[in-house]
């Protein structure tokens, strides 16, 4: 942890002349500056949450270019595809965006809050790993060239129940 010296050299209850990154004053004792150890938690949650967001961006790209070449325009599971990929992002901008303003005022003393974006990254996660199993069975999909799309419809119907318990929630 990097540790930046930005105190004015005395301390400020007893006037004391103090050293170059001191802690504590030698006078009256008391601690003059102190590392902010809140700012590299919400560093990382931020980090980690641009990591999900650009990891989805790709993956919901992916899955629409496959949906595209699966299926005809005016063929009924096009539009029930795209859909089902265009209300999963609705919902995971709007989970991204309350994660993002929890990040904001958590102040490293709420473990709730914690807690509560650790959940937030786990379903934004979920969000993730759904869209890249989309994407695999639309692979398997079209190399396979089967007739039969009951995998991907399973699989649409995951994340619909997904995007149905996020709204629950």
């Amino acid at each position: 942890m990097t540790i930046n010296d930005n105190h004015n050299h005395f301390c400020i209850y007893c006037g004391a002349k103090l050293d170059f990154g001191q802690h504590f004053c030698t006078k009256c004792g008391k601690e003059v500056f102190h590392a902010e150890p809140i700012y590299e938690v919400v560093s990382r949650y931020y980090d980690l949450l641009y990591d999900i967001e650009q990891e989805y961006d790709v993956k919901q790209e992916r899955a629409k270019e496959l949906v595209n070449k699966l299926f005809d325009p005016s063929h009924l599971s096009y539009n029930k595809f795209l859909s089902s990929i265009n209300k999963s992002n609705g919902l995971f901008n709007n989970q991204l965006d309350v994660a993002k303003r929890m990040i904001e005022v958590y102040d490293g003393t709420k473990d709730f809050i914690e807690h509560e974006i650790d959940n937030k990254i786990r379903t934004l996660q979920t969000f993730v790993d759904k869209m890249n199993d989309l994407i695999d069975e639309m692979v398997i999909h079209l190399s396979s060239n089967k007739q039969d799309t009951g995998d991907i419809n399973n699989l649409f119907e995951d994340i619909d129940d997904l995007i149905d318990s996020v709204k629950d929630y």
